[in-house]
């Protein structure tokens, strides 16, 4: 969920969200990102990531010279199921959904089944153990670990 130090770093980033969505947007949101995932063949989509998408989805941000996008459907326009089977064959990571551009388009944020967060781009970054964690950290600019690809 949101806690207080992501609210701060988000206001020291200058960006905006709405913190008090209505169960009948949060609710068309949700219809929204279920179908367009699984329409790219995604079947299980985490509810941790449903959530943290009800408040960023379509959002784009600038934060420490780093643009931060999380509109779903120019994620995904890139990245289908099983462009990641290498990575998750390498690091025993299973059903890893992208859910945002970052690194001006370098990286793309996943999350695992388990609601871990990584960076996937000339390396694998882990940021989190679930996407307002990782967003934390990435506005700090911090990831937890790094692995070679």
């Amino acid at each position: 969920m949101i806690t207080n130090r992501l609210k701060k770093l988000l206001l020291e980033n200058n960006m905006v969200i709405d913190y008090k969505i209505s169960p009948t947007e949060f609710n068309t949101k949700k219809d929204f990102i279920i179908n367009l995932y699984q329409s790219k063949g995604y079947e299980q989509i985490n509810d941790s990531l449903i959530l943290f998408l009800g408040f960023f989805l379509n959002k784009s941000f600038s934060a420490r010279g780093n643009h931060i996008d999380f509109t779903l459907e120019k994620v995904l326009t890139n990245n289908n199921k099983g462009h990641y089977s290498y990575i998750e064959s390498c690091f025993d990571l299973k059903n890893l959904i992208p859910f945002a551009n970052v690194y001006d388009n370098y990286y793309t944020l996943l999350i695992n089944e388990d609601n871990s967060v990584y960076a996937e781009g000339f390396e694998l970054l882990f940021y989190g153990s679930d996407p307002f964690e990782a967003l934390e950290n990435l506005l700090q600019g911090t990831p937890l670990e790094t692995f070679k690809l």
